[in-house]
Parts: structure tokens; C-alpha cells; sequence
């Protein structure tokens, strides 16, 4: 029966450099727009299929700028769609709008520096929608939003860099995997901790 890192061999080979590339690009811009989809274990897995022409460096390098852009693509198109058909249209639901000013306002952190916070602790989905509902400076939100991608996945990449130099690639995407759990992991409680501190204060 075939192996997880078989099954993930013969979708890259399939696929190739440019073919990685771009299903990276979609699936940053699907988890910024839509709805999570690991974006972490992708780049990081991505990374330990260096093509034989390609030095870690350099592949590193084009995959944090293809995940900053999946990023970008993904937020923008949540916020002008929303900006366009709520915002715009007036059918922004009032109690919708009020809702995310108050989360945000609990959260202590009530403008386009969310987004930073929401690197190291989830707690605004859909970044874009807050973006366009309250009405954030687009170009700063966009370079808060390029700035937290470059420093999360510069450190995540660099972490894996290191595994594959001390292991054979089939070991470092192991650990890689358990990387990704633990990154996930600490994100899901860092964002109960932070809102649940957040909301003691507020009482």
C-alpha cells in the first residue's frame, strides 16, 4: 500500500515545478478568501520537492514570494467583493458590521495591525471582509498582510531548511508534517488564550 510521501512524490512529479507553483498560489488564495486550507503544510511540504535544478535558497525564495502573493490575491478578492456588493450596495447587514467593530475592538487591537496579530494568533477570519466592513486603508492592510507572510513562512521555511540538511528528504518531510501539526496547534490555543485574556479584561 503506498505511503503518505509516495502519494505526495507522485502528485509533485505529476504536477511539476510550475504546476506546484501555481496549486500553491490557489491554495494561499483560497485559505485567505475562503476557508482554511493548511497553507502551512503546503509551502513547507512544497519545499522538501525542491526540484534537482533548484538551490534551497532559491527555491525557498520563490515559494515565500508565490505564498505573500497567493496571500495578497486571496484578501484582495474577498475585499472588493465585498466592498463592491455590501459595502457599496448598502446590504451590509447592520448588526454583521457592528459585530466585527466590537470583536475587534475587544480584541485591543482595532485597526489594520489585527493583521498581524492574526500571524501569530488566529483570531480575525476572512481578513478581507473586516478590511472592506470597517473600512480599513487598503494599501497598509495589503503591506501588514505581506509583511506577517514573509515573517511566518521565512521562520517556517528556515526550520525545514535546517531538518534537511541533518535528515534524508523522506525523514524530513516526516518531521515536517509534525512541524505543521504543532505550528497548527499553537495557533488554534494561542487564539483561545489571547480572546479568552482579552475578554477577562473587558469584564
Amino acid at each position: 500500500m503506498p505511503s503518505l510521501d509516495d502519494f505526495l512524490a507522485a502528485l509533485f512529479a505529476s504536477l511539476g515545478p510550475i504546476g506546484s507553483l501555481v496549486a500553491l498560489l490557489l491554495i494561499f488564495a483560497v485559505d485567505a478568501a475562503l476557508f482554511p486550507a493548511l497553507p502551512e503544510a503546503w509551502i513547507l511540504i512544497t519545499y522538501t520537492f525542491r526540484p534537482d535544478a533548484m538551490d534551497a535558497v532559491g527555491w525557498a525564495a520563490i515559494l515565500l514570494v508565490v505564498a505573500v502573493a497567493g496571500d495578497l490575491l486571496g484578501t484582495s478578492i474577498l475585499y472588493a467583493l465585498v466592498r463592491r456588493i455590501l459595502v457599496q450596495g448598502r446590504r451590509m447587514p447592520h448588526l454583521l458590521e457592528s459585530g466585527m467593530r466590537r470583536w475587534t475592538e475587544l480584541l485591543g487591537v482595532p485597526d489594520e495591525r489585527v493583521i498581524l496579530l492574526n500571524r501569530i494568533a488566529p483570531v480575525v477570519p476572512f481578513v478581507g471582509a473586516f478590511i472592506a466592513t470597517l473600512r480599513w486603508n487598503y494599501r497598509r492592510s495589503m503591506a501588514f498582510v505581506a509583511l506577517g507572510g514573509l515573517v511566518k513562512y521565512s521562520v517556517l521555511l528556515y526550520l525545514v531548511f535546517v531538518i534537511g540538511v541533518a535528515y534524508d528528504p523522506r525523514t524530513a518531510r516526516t518531521i515536517t508534517l509534525g512541524i505543521v501539526v504543532v505550528v497548527v496547534a499553537f495557533s488554534i490555543l494561542g487564539s483561545w488564550l489571547y480572546r479568552r485574556r482579552k475578554r477577562a479584561q473587558k469584564s
